[in-house]
């Protein structure tokens, strides 16, 4: 698979987009302990990994990392956009900033539509992690794609399934992606380092 490539139709506004400081904090506050971990980042061969996503205001729209992002350790605004519409068959998103929206962001939005209480999403990669979490919790077929419509409907069949308490998805043809989701970013960010540092000494 083409890692770290946008697959989706992307009507890209190429546009300054205002991030209000304290999202952008919370953001660059959760994407450090992320970073950190080594959960976000680059491989060596230049392809980024991993993203997140923030939707104060639980509506249609969220803010998310950028493509090729993950090389940074620090982000600024610039290196964020804002997702002002997506559509799943006709696997569109449409974004708005000096950077286009990462290459799963139709994943992010899936789960933002399935479940409008939702204020947060983070996509992560970690290989030994995900060896262990794999068809252990809520995950996708390993015949799906990422950034692909299918990745989105099975995303939101999956979630019709859930308990509520659940807020992580593995996604099985995606090796080394977890999603976790929650009501703001503490909270999504909080349930894969839980998840991580609980597997990490077990």
């Amino acid at each position: 698979m083409a890692e770290g490539y946008i697959k989706f139709n992307c009507i890209w506004k190429q546009k300054e987009i205002q991030i209000k400081q304290n999202i952008f904090e919370q953001l660059e506050n959760a994407r450090t302990k992320l970073y950190k971990l080594g959960l976000i980042g680059m491989y060596p061969d230049g392809i980024g990994f991993g993203n997140i996503s923030v939707n104060p205001e639980k509506s249609k729209s969220f803010i998310i990392t950028g493509s090729a992002t993950g090389q940074y350790a620090k982000l600024k605004p610039s290196h964020y956009a804002l997702v002002t519409g997506y559509d799943f068959t006709q696997n569109t998103i449409s974004c708005t900033g000096q950077t286009k929206a990462s290459a799963e962001s139709l994943s992010h939005a899936a789960i933002y539509h399935a479940l409008p209480e939702v204020g947060a999403v983070v996509h992560i990669h970690c290989l030994w992690l995900w060896e262990k979490l794999v068809n252990n919790y809520p995950t996708t077929s390993g015949e799906i794609e990422y950034g692909t419509p299918e990745m989105a409907v099975a995303i939101q069949q999956l979630i019709s399934g859930m308990k509520v308490d659940e807020k992580m998805i593995v996604m099985g043809g995606h090796r080394e992606g977890i999603l976790a989701f929650g009501s703001d970013l503490n909270e999504a960010t909080s349930e894969i380092i839980n998840i991580y540092n609980a597997y990490q000494n077990d």
